[in-house]
């Protein structure tokens, strides 16, 4: 009899829970039949009562586009055509400028030129904000229509407005379109005795094979520390990352997490058996411009102990989107989940950074607030958004002359006169005798305007610039390469870090004794 009481008991009770909840599910239901309702009504009224007749498809898509602006600036509403043209430029060829944007406060945001390309001699920098296409304002713009304005045939040219910090007036840029084709890991080499460097430009198809036949070179030539630079890496595809990183994990180590409302959004990607692993020092460079694949690497090497991170902090680009094909032949971008760093870190930097984020993000170190998380050794790192690295290094600032001048696109034109008129370049293209003098009178044949002490403060920079310029016309992206590194100042700050380390110990002492200079400021 106790039994059969404490049966009922039980059903009364989870009768009472399915009732609760049913009124739960009832009471949404009724919201969402309000607010369609709602929708209707205005809708309608629109149709029916408005001064002029509207052409009701113009009205929906409207409707959805201003429905997806409510959410975040990844997710939007694609046409039949912006569909096909994202098709294009995902598996074909195309024309453009060579610059990563992103929507950040509303505007259309660079995140960083991509090397070797139109924008990037012209001097466009990642955080320049462009304000305006062929004079019309850019504010509110999605990132699709922002791609099929800036897109186009190649030598056909396009004028960006961009506002840019430190600059009082907005500057005007004519770029000419061309074909965009990047090769990922664009240099590699030995920069001192057994430190080796490799450049990653960006994950598309072939970048782990890429950096595999790098490094077996870097081996052979007797390399024990690793720089690995992702600075202006806007990211790519997932699976590169993936197998970039096990490029120095050990088998079964998580690489990254997504997470999403929908279980099979919810994945852990984990270091296959092809993981290499390794214990030599290495450094991961980043800056404010790498984002996405660039964050899961640097994340994961950060957080499994396997090398520092070094430079600023990250982007903040940590979201999945899933393309959704609608009837009609249009279909919706939609964000679908976030990446979350081994040890449970989000990538993803908020539009509006609550105030935990926007602590760590204004000065790149940390605060009370922040949330910490920790290493597989014990190390603590902190949330918020973007990687935040284990010892910050600036970048110089640039005069404002070398702004102007690549703007104006003479660095790129003289030195393409410079190799014309001189046929006995040598390879490493050391200081000629003249060479910025003949910068300054070209300048002046341009009358491009300027005094004697501006460009006594940009010469240094010019002259690195012009000097990689030239480099790349006469002997290839390589010689160039070698040649701008010189004068940068982030890579020669990290360079002097792994010198003095000769295992990942020596690398961890350096950053918890960087972490303790912090706190005493």
């Amino acid at each position: 009899m106790l039994r059969v009481r404490r049966s009922r008991a039980m059903l009364v009770g989870v009768g009472i829970v399915f009732m609760s909840i049913a009124a739960v599910a009832l009471a949404k239901t009724q919201n969402v039949r309000d607010s369609l309702i709602l929708f209707n009504e205005v809708l309608t009224h629109v149709r029916e009562d408005y001064v002029e007749r509207v052409d009701f498809h113009k009205l929906i898509e409207g409707s959805i586009r201003g429905m997806l602006d409510t959410l975040d600036p990844h997710t939007t509403y694609l046409t039949k055509k912006q569909y096909e043209d994202l098709m294009v430029s995902t598996h074909g060829s195309f024309g453009g400028l060579g610059i990563e944007i992103d929507i950040r406060n509303d505007w259309l945001t660079v995140i960083a030129p991509i090397e070797g390309t139109p924008a990037y001699r012209m001097g466009i920098r990642g955080g320049d904000q462009i304000i305006a296409i062929e004079g019309v304002s850019t504010r509110g713009i999605t990132i699709t229509e922002a791609v099929s304005k800036l897109r186009g045939p190649k030598g056909t040219e396009v004028t960006i407005t961009i506002r840019r910090a430190g600059e009082e007036e907005p500057l005007d840029y004519t770029i000419e379109r061309d074909i965009i084709e990047i090769k990922s890991v664009p240099f590699a080499g030995m920069l001192e005795d057994g430190i080796g460097y490799v450049r990653i430009a960006q994950f598309s198809q072939h970048t782990s094979k890429e950096l595999r036949d790098a490094l077996r070179d870097l081996e052979n030539q007797g390399m024990r520390k690793l720089i690995i630079d992702l600075r202006r890496n806007t990211g790519g595809l997932l699976s590169q990352a993936i197998e970039v990183s096990e490029q120095f994990l050990k088998p079964k180590q998580k690489i990254v997490s997504t997470r999403g409302r929908k279980r099979q959004q919810n994945r852990d990607y984990n270091a296959g058996t092809r993981a290499r692993g390794g214990d030599y020092p290495l450094i991961v460079l980043v800056d404010h411009a790498s984002a996405s694949a660039s964050e899961i690497v640097a994340g994961c090497i950060q957080d499994l102990d396997r090398g520092l991170v070094v430079g600023t902090t990250t982007f903040g680009k940590g979201t999945v989107q899933s393309v959704m094909r609608l009837p009609g032949g249009g279909a919706v971008k939609l964000t679908t989940a976030k990446y979350y760093t081994p040890s449970g870190r989000c990538i993803n930097m908020d539009p509006e950074p609550s105030e935990e984020s926007a602590i760590i993000r204004d000065d790149g170190g940390a605060a009370d607030s922040a949330i910490v998380y920790h290493t597989q050794g014990g190390r603590a790192v902190y949330g918020g958004g973007g990687i935040r690295p284990d010892i910050v290094v600036e970048p110089d600032s640039v005069p404002p002359i070398v702004s102007r001048v690549a703007r104006a696109g003479l660095i790129f034109e003289y030195a393409v006169r410079y190799v014309a008129e001189n046929e006995d370049i040598p390879e490493d293209f050391g200081d000629r005798p003249g060479l910025m003098d003949g910068l300054k009178s070209f300048l002046v044949e341009k009358d491009f305007e300027f005094d004697d002490d501006e460009f006594a403060e940009g010469e240094d920079f010019m002259k690195v610039m012009l000097r990689s310029e030239i480099a790349r016309k006469a002997f290839g992206d390589e010689a160039a390469y070698r040649i701008s590194l010189e004068r940068d100042s982030q890579l020669q700050r990290t360079v002097d870090i792994i010198r003095n380390s000769e295992t990942l110990s020596d690398l961890f002492v350096l950053a918890a004794a960087e972490a303790e200079s912090r706190k005493d400021e």
